[in-house]
């Protein structure tokens, strides 16, 4: 490990956080405009939110599992891949004509975000030790939730261009793979053995567990189905639809900078 991580390592670090967060809310804006391009489909309107879940339950059932196959190619390996699958699978929805084969294509976009999610976690980890990682994961934060402002409005624009220009924003995974190429280094982290009793998980944090489950339910309520009230209801564009969902993010990244700080009394 590095005592002092270089500041292009830190921008990297935190480029590949918030691919992870504009997964989703990027063509949030998009999904009311679904149920007019394929009116034919039946069930359209709960096929159009599979758009949003579909990433989700992927990394839901393979997460446990990639960690072991991130440990067998590298890490630094595994987020090429990633990243290059990230770029492909996302922009699907750009070239493909069919809605069935958008929505597979999400599901290994969904794959794709679940090794980004490892590996970063797993990097940060090797960067960064005690107060440090404390100071780093609360700047990632509020980085993820600027990055979400950021490419909502974004995607919002682009739906107003046309419905599937939103998906060429994830285009943006192959200029994040150039900072990874040139500052990304995988350091080979010495692991201590630690008495089984530090390792054994206090009981207090399935209470935690339960409360980021329960904060993740209501965050997510508000892009995925904001949307669809703005634009069908209101006749609002896609810009200002995004304008009025990014704000949650503005708050959130408000209070990630505070993390720091208030652990210390916490």
């Amino acid at each position: 490990m590095l005592k002092i991580v270089k500041t292009q390592t830190k921008v990297t670090l935190l480029l590949l956080s918030m691919l992870t967060m504009m997964s989703n809310v990027a063509i949030v804006t998009m999904l009311p405009h679904l149920s007019t391009i394929f009116k034919n489909i039946e069930n359209i309107e709960l096929l159009s939110r599979l758009m949003i879940t579909l990433p989700s339950l992927a990394i839901a059932i393979f997460a446990p599992f990639l960690g072991h196959i991130i440990n067998k190619f590298g890490k630094k390996n595994s987020l090429i891949i990633a990243l290059f699958s990230y770029s492909l699978f996302g922009t699907a929805g750009f070239y493909l004509d069919t809605l069935f084969e958008i929505l597979v294509s999400r599901f290994f976009f969904g794959i794709a975000i679940a090794t980004l999610m490892i590996v970063i976690t797993s990097l940060i980890g090797d960067y960064f030790k005690n107060e440090a990682r404390y100071k780093f994961m609360g700047l990632q934060s509020a980085f993820i939730s600027i990055g979400g402002v950021v490419f909502i409005v974004g995607g919002g624009v682009l739906s107003d261009i046309g419905w599937n220009y939103t998906f060429a924003i994830y285009a943006v995974g192959l200029i994040v793979l150039i900072f990874v190429l040139k500052y990304l280094v995988e350091h080979k982290v010495k692991t201590s053995l630690i008495d089984d009793e530090e390792h054994l998980l206090n009981h207090n944090l399935w209470y935690i567990y339960l409360l980021a489950f329960s904060l993740m339910l209501v965050f997510y309520i508000v892009p995925t189905q904001m949307p669809f009230l703005m634009i069908n209801v209101f006749n609002a564009s896609g810009m200002l639809t995004g304008e009025i969902i990014a704000v949650a993010f503005v708050f959130n990244a408000a209070g990630a900078l505070t993390f720091a700080k208030l652990k210390k009394y916490f």
